[in-house]
């Protein structure tokens, strides 16, 4: 497979999948539905970035620019979801005049989420995006040996990423950047999954890990931040504030353990990059 047919293929299925969660989204726009619009959104965007080149101009830039809108509104949407449901579990009343405010802010917060949905869908995002794969330049580099270029160098500066957010791990700006370079690069190496054997799926797994902890960690800051002028003068929320800096604290604590002891462990990062550099295993044994 060229570079340019793998392009076609992993591009088409991510468009495909967003396609679909856009209908679902439509139908119900509940917390599951703008969850998994987003996941596909960063998908297809991560894709378009690494393929960019081989589109002409500055068109996969325009592509991902088009989603923004309505990932930001499905951002906003989702903080209001996972929020809710953390500071309930933390002690807050669900009668709380704060979370009264969040429930209504999250009916316009979907309204104007499902306006963005409508306009995607009125411009043709993204199903007439699949006629603009054509344009892709086409390229006899084999697609194996392609990823075997670029997936080493992404993986070394990933370890050195998390080592400098592990010794800060209650820096959370630092924190939340890295768990974006996490997803980034966990949704890198599923595109070229198909090329690996077996023990990629466990290695993107492990990525996975250390984005779940990160993403818990950035839940406990936006929470923190919404309560913040209510716990000034409300005892309920000053202690349910004090459980979220215990729990943010937890989880640094998770993190750099999970770290230091099990991704970054002896020998882990040579083992990386060996493993993504060899040779692609013959079609029958990756599958």
């Amino acid at each position: 497979m060229t570079r340019t047919e793998h392009a076609r293929k992993a591009l088409r299925e991510r468009m495909e999948k967003l396609d679909g969660q856009i209908d679902l989204a439509l139908k119900n726009c509940g917390e599951d539905e703008v969850h998994d619009f987003r996941v596909a959104v960063r998908r297809l965007s991560q894709a378009l970035r690494v393929f960019a080149e081989l589109f002409p101009g500055k068109e996969e830039r325009k592509m991902r620019r088009a989603l923004k809108p309505a990932l930001d509104a499905a951002a906003h949407v989702r903080d209001l979801d996972v929020d809710s449901d953390l500071l309930v579990r933390l002690g807050l009343r669900r009668d709380h005049p704060l979370l009264e405010k969040m429930r209504r802010d999250r009916e316009r917060g979907a309204l104007g989420f499902l306006g963005h949905l409508y306009l995607l869908r009125s411009q043709g995002v993204p199903q007439d995006w699949l006629g603009r794969l054509e344009m892709l330049r086409e390229t006899e580099e084999d697609a194996a040996e392609h990823a075997r270029g670029l997936l080493p160098p992404l993986a070394a500066e990933f370890f050195l990423a998390g080592r400098k957010a592990a010794l800060k791990p209650t820096a959370a700006a630092q924190l939340h950047a890295f768990r974006l370079s996490a997803k980034r690069f966990r949704y890198t190496l599923e595109i070229f999954a198909e090329f690996y054997g077996p023990a990629m799926e466990k290695r993107i797994g492990q990525v996975r890990e250390i984005q779940g902890i990160l993403g818990k960690r950035q839940d406990c800051a936006v929470s923190m931040q919404l309560l913040e002028a209510a716990a000034s003068f409300d005892a309920e929320a000053r202690a349910v504030m004090q459980a979220l800096e215990r729990r943010a604290r937890k989880l640094e604590g998770e993190f750099v353990r999970y770290w230091r002891e099990t991704f970054d462990g002896e020998g882990q990062e040579r083992l990386w990059v060996r493993y993504l550099a060899r040779r692609m295993p013959a079609r029958g044994a990756a599958r």
